[in-house]
């Protein structure tokens, strides 16, 4: 190759890349401005609770924010390697209960620009919802699925976990051994279904057999199950 030919291949070389890592940094769902807007509108500086209790873990590879979940981190599926293996967060480091106090700083959705800022070993793909907790400098995040795109794919997402009217009223009314299991996101025999859900979160399926007075309750593709036996839990299991 004469010097000429190296000197214009270059300068190709160096576009392919550029075309090529923009095309990897390119969110995959595209929100219309108007419900970005609507979005914003909506959350952006709203004050509202925790409606269950959540498990705060330095977040991914960015140890100054906190990733918060109703799932045990061992059951989060947002971060995979190169070969698809699942990156779990780091351990929590404490739990936050139903009634926590939290504002919404505002609800990110990922742009090329957006995506190349944010650390690589974060879900930098998804949608994140910024939070502040009283007393607390760090920021939350809550992070969205990644087909999320309208106003109410977001509300349907958050309200599985934050809730408008403050819950404690709920909790304090559980007797002592109840509200003990829920500050560990634990549950014990003889909870009620409210109940089950402040510890563990909302299901991913229920079962109702009315006749039969039971319901069955699963999360995360089965690794959690609860079982009730009119209104009250009879058995669970952990996998």
């Amino acid at each position: 190759m004469t010097r000429t030919a190296r000197t214009v291949a270059a300068p190709l070389c160096i576009s392919l890349l550029a075309l090529l890592a923009a095309a990897a940094c390119h969110p995959r769902v595209v929100i219309p401005e108007e419900e970005r807007e609507r979005i914003a509108e909506a959350y952006d500086g709203r004050a509202l609770y925790l409606r269950v209790a959540a498990y705060a873990a330095p977040f991914f590879g960015d140890s100054t924010r906190y990733l918060l979940t109703d799932q045990p981190v061992d059951e989060v599926q947002l971060l995979e390697s190169i070969s698809g293996d699942r990156i779990p967060p780091p351990p929590a480091e404490k739990v936050l209960l139903p009634g926590t106090r939290v504002r919404i700083r505002k609800v990110e959705f990922p742009t090329p620009w957006l995506i190349a800022k944010r650390i690589v070993m974060t879900p930098r793909y998804h949608p994140w919802v910024v939070l502040a907790v009283d007393g607390d400098p760090r920021p939350y995040l809550v992070v969205l699925p990644q087909e999320v795109a309208r106003l109410e794919d977001v509300k349907t997402d958050l309200e599985r976990l934050l809730v408008g009217e403050d819950p404690t009223a709920e909790l304090q009314a559980l007797s002592r051994d109840q509200q003990d299991a829920v500050r560990r996101k634990d549950v014990v025999e003889g909870m009620g279904p409210r109940a089950v859900e402040m510890a563990w979160g909302q299901p991913e399926k229920r079962r109702i057999d009315r006749p039969a007075g039971t319901e069955d309750w699963s999360w995360s593709g089965g690794r959690r199950q609860a079982h009730f036996k009119e209104e009250r839990l009879v058995k669970w299991e952990r996998r």
